[in-house]
């Protein structure tokens, strides 16, 4: 059975209390045609779910009783994925999916392949949250400030974290030979057309780990969410 699942970012104390987000309320009464008596889950974003019950509508509010409350906690490891820009909306779906996957962190690069510009951070902001509530995440994933990719790869580089740098050109696809147990992983996606030989050359001295991710030539937003998934799952 699919559970309803709201981000709430505010603390909730006590057993009972009155939810005012009128996102939320829009969404129980219209769309999901929520009943007295039914169940639904709130998660703070840091980690805490909360199991609530309708008790009662009212013209602007819904009176909820508290449940349950449970600690969740994301066991895979945390990747930063450094994503090139695309186009509107492929770059919306590789959110969307890699915030599915289990990414942490979601930085918009600036590419010398790159086309479009002028992100709606607003929109994204909901993209993820939404994706995290559907996919059943603890906590909602960060999306950083756009940078240039000499400065994404001077950032990465000064993490100290493992990187792993996918190219179409990479002629292997055997796994990088990265610490088993880490506990941060930084990833790069590059641009519809892939990366520059300049980029390349950069990432090269920098010593970040290239990649392929196989024989065939995927969409950018594909290896967003397979690279994701893959490092998540300590699969890379």
């Amino acid at each position: 059975m699919r559970q309803n699942r709201f981000y709430w970012g505010e603390e909730i104390n006590g057993h009972t209390f009155n939810l005012k987000d009128q996102d939320i309320l829009s969404q129980l009464k219209n769309v999901l045609r929520a009943q007295i008596g039914d169940i639904i889950f709130l998660f703070d974003g840091r980690g805490e779910e909360i199991k609530v019950e309708i008790k009662n509508f009212k013209k602007a509010e819904v009176e909820l009783n508290v449940l349950s409350r449970e600690k969740k906690f994301e066991t895979g490891p945390k990747v930063c994925l450094y994503l090139a820009i695309l186009k509107k909306e492929n770059f919306e779906l590789a959110v969307q999916k890699a915030v599915e996957s289990g990414v942490s962190n979601i930085i918009p690069l600036i590419t010398e392949r790159t086309i479009k510009l002028g992100l709606k951070f607003e929109r994204l902001q909901l993209i993820i949250k939404e994706a995290a509530e559907q996919s059943g995440r603890a906590t909602i994933p960060l999306l950083g400030a756009v940078l240039n990719f000499a400065n994404a790869v001077d950032q990465a580089g000064a993490s100290g974290v493992p990187t792993i740098f996918c190219d179409l050109e990479e002629s292997s696809s055997v796994s990088p030979k990265l610490p088993l147990l880490r506990d941060e992983v930084n990833l790069f996606v590059g641009p519809e057309g892939g990366w520059s030989i300049n980029e390349q050359k950069l990432a090269k001295l920098a010593s970040f780990t290239f990649y392929s991710l196989g024989d065939y030539t995927l969409r950018a937003e594909t290896a967003a969410t397979i690279a994701t998934w893959l490092a998540i799952n300590k699969k890379l």
